[in-house]
């Protein structure tokens, strides 16, 4: 079998979330920050964060001010938390622009002086720069969101373990999904409570988690892919969307009953 993915987690490194909490939820989120992008003397553009880690970012900001010199162009992002009142720069060259929709375009910076941005991080901070932008939701308890993954010959039954805007966590057994490597771009399709049809988007596996007879794969969608879900990934939204306010009024609930 292709192992070479999965590690066999201690039972300390497997999420134990009781139903209904959300994935990650000490991590801070995109909305909290402000991310610019400054291109030599014109005016910081603000832009809306899409992933960020050590290595660089994905933002998304008007067509019109996406910087001309395109590919390979040297701008400064500017990261700020308004209520922490901190503040981080760092370069970066332009690795890929992409149209997002008619009037948005998705830029992908690769930060050029890590020595640079890692002496401005402290434990605190790094947290920022080692996470995904889209808060992660569980299905919920009682109801089942069934997925299939398909890559080359292979068909893969699993169940959605927590969803986001970018991505999915797909439960699957083991004997099934260790065909998977990092990396290996995979077609999946979800099948969401309410809606007739599946979505269908192409993703990547990020990462993959044993635990005992099964494996939870971390898989980032394409959205810029052209498969159905690009034409319907507001009902997708919609869904994460109403999850996400289902659990809050839950741990509300919660609080105040404690």
């Amino acid at each position: 079998m292709k192992f070479s993915l999965f590690k066999r987690s201690r039972p300390s490194e497997i999420p134990t979330e009781e139903p209904g909490e959300v994935l990650h939820s000490s991590i801070p989120e995109a909305d909290e920050l402000q991310v610019h992008l400054c291109v030599e003397d014109q005016t910081p553009i603000l832009t809306e964060l899409i992933d960020m880690d050590i290595q660089g970012a994905k933002f998304v900001l008007p067509f019109h001010e996406a910087p001309l010199g395109g590919e390979g162009q040297v701008v400064v992002v500017d990261v700020h938390h308004p209520v922490d009142g901190w503040r981080v720069r760092a370069t970066a060259q332009v690795k890929k622009l992409h149209k997002w929709d008619e009037h948005m375009v998705l830029m992908e910076v690769q930060f050029t002086r890590l020595g640079e941005l890692y002496a401005q991080l402290d434990d605190a901070l790094g947290r920022y720069f080692n996470r995904r932008s889209a808060k992660r939701v569980k299905p919920d308890v009682d109801t089942k969101v069934n997925v299939r993954v398909a890559y080359g010959p292979h068909r893969v039954r699993g169940e959605a373990h927590d969803l986001s805007r970018t991505g999915i966590g797909v439960v699957a057994p083991l004997v099934q999904a260790a065909i998977f490597r990092a990396g290996e771009r995979v077609r999946v399709f979800i099948d969401l409570p309410g809606h007739k049809d599946e979505f269908e988007v192409l993703g990547v596996v990020k990462h993959g988690y044993r635990n005992g007879e099964e494996v939870l794969l971390g898989i980032e969608f394409d959205l810029l892919s052209d498969t159905p879900m690009r034409e319907r990934r507001g009902e997708y939204l919609d869904y994460v969307e109403q999850r996400r306010e289902a659990l809050e009024a839950w741990q509300r609930q919660l609080s105040r009953g404690a």
